[in-house]
């Protein structure tokens, strides 16, 4: 019996040993696009748009904030990560957008299904969505609007000279921000 309750003791006390540690807080600080977009009131008899799924590099996966380094490897932002996927952001991020230019009522984005069976389907295919060791964020970004099975207009669009200071990660997502509300004005004046 005394063999037995040794090692039981012994265990009991490992573990609550365990039980007092006190535990780390998470400093991981969560970004989302588009978080601060304010909603249009009117968009009544602007056209009706679905913003499909977006083609992104296969890099851009998962959650971690990603940049290029000088030697051209992936860099991801330390103590920051999206809040969501950007293959599901993106479509939130740019139907968000679209509205607020008041030029388009969006009907629904992807993940979710297009709802208005006559809205014209807007797709989108990233080139690029990162920034570079430099500090400049590069956004280039392929657009079509597609009315039924018919390609109304394309085009491609490349965001102005922005640059991020590379220590704050809040700022590589604002210039992000920034670049997507170009490409949704781009997209707006050929509805």
């Amino acid at each position: 019996m005394k063999i037995i309750t040794l090692p039981i003791l012994v265990i009991a006390a490992v573990l609550s040993g365990c039980v007092n540690l006190k535990p780390k807080p998470d400093r991981t600080r969560v970004f989302t696009l588009a978080s601060d977009v304010a909603p249009v009131a009117d968009v009544v008899g602007q056209p009706e748009c679905y913003v499909s799924r977006v083609e992104l590099p296969g890099f851009l996966e998962g959650t971690r904030i990603f940049y290029r380094s000088a030697n051209g490897e992936l860099d991801s932002a330390q103590g920051a990560r999206w809040a969501e996927t950007p293959d599901e952001a993106l479509p939130r991020a740019i139907a968000m957008y679209l509205q607020a230019t008041g030029k388009a009522n969006v009907r629904g984005f992807y993940p979710w299904s297009n709802i208005a069976r006559d809205a014209v389907t807007i797709s989108v295919q990233f080139e690029r969505f990162s920034a570079n060791a430099q500090g400049q964020v590069e956004v280039i970004a392929q657009w079509q609007i597609e009315s039924g099975k018919e390609i109304q207009k394309e085009g491609r669009y490349v965001a102005a000279t922005l640059v991020w200071d590379r220590t704050k990660v809040a700022d590589y997502v604002a210039q992000l921000n920034a670049a997507l509300v170009g490409l949704a004005e781009t997209i707006a004046q050929e509805l």
